[in-house]
């Protein structure tokens, strides 16, 4: 018998995202988002398997998160997030919660 893994949910949004990269600070949007991670629209690819801080905010929520690049391909890459503790993992599950009772409303547009 195959055993499925099942992802969880994505949410189509528009989030600004600030990347801290081995030192440099790289300017995205996240496009998708799931409990699990987020697919940004970069300027450049990023490398495979880097990993760094992602700083996502919307409507007095800020999240800082480590992240690991898990698929490139410009001009969306995708990340994967590296929870420390259960409170971050908590903290983003609230986050999409609250993303995907929004998102039958027209222009989520996000706060800075």
């Amino acid at each position: 018998m195959h055993k499925f893994n099942y992802r969880s949910p994505r949410y189509v949004v528009d989030l600004p995202v600030q990347l801290i990269l081995d030192g440099l600070v790289i300017d995205a949007r996240c496009r998708e988002i799931s409990r699990e991670g987020m697919q940004l629209e970069v300027s450049q690819s990023l490398p495979a398997n880097f990993e760094g801080l992602a700083l996502l905010e919307w409507r007095g929520s800020r999240l800082e998160l480590r992240v690991r690049v898990a698929h490139t391909g410009s001009p969306q890459d995708a990340m994967r997030f590296l929870f420390e503790s259960e409170k971050e993992r908590s903290a983003i599950a609230a986050l999409v919660a609250r993303l995907a009772s929004r998102s039958g409303e027209p222009g989520l547009v996000p706060v800075r």
